[in-house]
């Protein structure tokens, strides 16, 4: 079993002095669009950054379109009431979105807006992902174990059981590996056909983001306050050690996102701080990063990256827990 440990923190001092001065050499983003009036619970983008689902702290559930800054859909689990809706999701192909409250899960189609199915899970839903076609729905619930439903059949297919309440969820884009971090830091990699385990490390606190690359070729785990790992696939090796402290974040400072490039080796991460750094993974190193504004700079309000796409031009966007929407120039 891997195990991604944590390593020396950067030094205290440098990080208070930053975090007093608010000075920031990080590129700002080009453009910014407000999607929520005082911040998001979760958020999600489409693969190619063009649609963006979020679940606001005062209105519910939305989808919205990019760069149009258009509120496409709102989406609620009750007629007239604004849900409190703990996760949300969407299709890389932007087909399908879906929205959780507690242990209720709901399906809809992001074309015409109409609702298509609904579950209740065992168990209070803690992370939530849906494939790249929108053919399966991954929820890790705090039961301890994830499901998988196939969306078409309207069913669950496979239950996946860990050793403590699934924190974090990913699906490959082919469909055939589902993953999924826990609450006391183990990350578990499945074998959607038949359930068994394809891979396992371990991080020293709960697992808050994760990613598969396209290809299969790569895995991405990130985890409360500082660890992070790029995971070879194929050797079941550790490629890159991406400790969040060795790039001058301060104490405590978590990878919140992850998403790997479509067609480079390339893996952009999003923090608890607003920082996104770009990483090649063929060089093993970071090559680019930027920082997410906050809506006023002059108050103490958080910026935590909840989601990052890749779009084409050269060029990423991202949603964070503020309520904003940012697109970055690469």
């Amino acid at each position: 079993m891997i195990h991604a440990g944590k390593t020396a923190a950067s030094a205290v001092l440098a990080a208070l002095f930053l975090t007093l001065s608010g000075c920031s050499d990080l590129t700002p983003p080009e453009q910014t669009w407000p999607l929520a009036a005082k911040g998001h619970y979760d958020a999600a983008l489409s693969d190619n950054g063009s649609l963006a689902i979020v679940a606001s702290i005062n209105h519910g559930g939305s989808l919205w379109q990019l760069p149009q800054h258009e509120r496409v859909f709102n989406w609620n689990h009750k007629a007239d009431t604004f849900s409190l809706l703990d996760h949300v999701a969407i299709s890389g192909d932007g087909r399908f979105g879906a929205t959780a409250e507690q242990s209720k899960l709901t399906l809809w189609d992001a074309t015409s807006g109409k609702y298509l199915n609904f579950w209740a899970l065992p168990a209070n839903i803690r992370s939530l992902d849906i494939s790249a076609d929108g053919q399966f729905l991954l929820a890790g619930l705090d039961n301890s174990t994830a499901v998988l439903i196939s969306t078409a059949q309207g069913k669950g297919v496979r239950t996946f059981t860990a050793d403590d309440q699934v924190s974090s969820v990913a699906l490959s884009a082919d469909n055939t590996m589902a993953m999924g971090g826990t609450r006391i830091g183990s990350v578990y990699l499945w074998n959607t056909e038949d359930g068994e385990v394809r891979g396992q490390w371990s991080h020293d606190n709960q697992i808050r983001s994760m990613a598969i690359a396209p290809d299969n070729r790569f895995a991405f785990s990130g985890a409360q306050a500082g660890s992070g790992v790029v995971v070879d696939l194929t050797s079941g090796q550790i490629a890159m050690n991406i400790d969040i402290n060795r790039g001058g974040e301060i104490a405590a400072a978590t990878y919140t996102a992850a998403s790997f490039s479509q067609s480079q080796n390339l893996l952009v991460t999003g923090s608890s701080t607003g920082k996104l750094k770009l990483w090649d993974l063929s060089a093993k190193k970071e090559i680019a990063d930027w920082e997410a504004t906050k809506r006023d700079a002059w108050k103490p309000s958080g910026v935590s990256i909840q989601d990052i796409a890749f779009v084409g031009g050269n060029k990423l966007r991202a949603v964070a827990s503020n309520g904003l929407a940012y697109e970055f120039a690469r």
